[in-house]
């Protein structure tokens, strides 16, 4: 049984939450986002059939230099019209209007420009970039030397520390397509400050489950962490899929609520 407690979120005058209990999940790309092949028409009745009452379309706002030439910016006030649309035709499941905020603590004077003229329900901020060119969230060529795994997390303690987000997504998403968990004893005491920090902030951690679809079937963060958070004082944390794909949707979900029920975990709504 999912734990419920709501939060202190501004939300935009148009937001529908009014779900409690119920499944839900936080993180979810469509084909707004240039990597996915997700359709909200198709996806929102899928979601409903599997019994869910709220999910958050969060797509990704990639500001780097190197994203932005490939992929641009995406439409952000034609995909917050397609989502108003949506709310409209399917009013039984509560469909929260996100972003993924990429490597945010890079890009914080133009990502804050951008949400700031386009008021999101839900910020998710995640990192995705070490040595300003290694992409940690898609295959690598090597494993991360000690020193990038460092910076990894320097960097995610940078964005909670700096940027105005509601959700820490995928944390320790580099080690998704290891063979096996590597040795994270020198940066134990950044991941523990991460924690501090979004737990004094009130920002939610993600149990991403992604990784199940690849080779290192865990979850981000890993389970052993888990019992470091909740003894910090964590208590709130999302569910996140991370699909880019609609048969990725719901693939692990009960590995999560797993989690969220071993540690008493609170899952967080939004309310109006």
């Amino acid at each position: 049984m999912l734990r419920v407690i709501m939060t202190k979120i501004n939300l935009s005058t148009v937001s529908p939450f009014h779900c409690s209990t119920g499944k839900t999940d936080y993180h979810i790309h469509s084909d707004f986002s240039a990597d996915s092949r997700i359709k909200l028409a198709e996806l929102l009745p899928h979601a409903i059939n599997l019994g869910y009452k709220a999910i958050a379309i969060t797509e990704h706002l990639d500001l780097l230099p190197q994203e932005v030439s490939i992929f641009g910016i995406p439409p952000l006030l034609k995909y917050q019209a397609r989502l108003l649309q949506l709310r409209n035709q399917f009013p039984q499941i509560a469909i929260v209007f996100g972003i993924e905020v990429g490597d945010y603590q890079k890009v914080k004077d133009y990502a804050n420009i951008l949400l700031q003229s386009v008021k999101f329900d839900l910020v998710l901020g995640s990192v995705h970039f070490v040595d300003n060119h290694i992409n940690v969230a898609i295959p690598l060529k090597e494993p991360l030397s000690k020193a990038q795994v460092t910076e990894y997390y320097e960097q995610n303690l940078l964005l909670v520390e700096t940027c105005d987000i509601n959700v820490l997504a995928h944390l320790g998403v580099y080690k998704r397509f290891y063979q096996t968990a590597p040795n994270e004893t020198h940066v134990l005491h950044l991941i523990k400050k991460i924690f501090e920090v979004i737990v004094n902030k009130g920002i939610a951690l993600e149990l991403n489950y992604s990784a199940y679809r690849r080779v290192f079937h865990t979850l981000h963060p890993d389970p052993k962490y888990l019992e470091l958070y909740k003894s910090l004082g964590g208590r709130l944390v999302t569910i996140g899929s991370d699909s880019h794909k609609l048969d990725q949707f719901d693939d692990y979900y009960h590995i999560a609520v797993a989690a969220i029920d071993k540690y008493g975990f609170k899952y967080l709504t939004l309310s109006p």
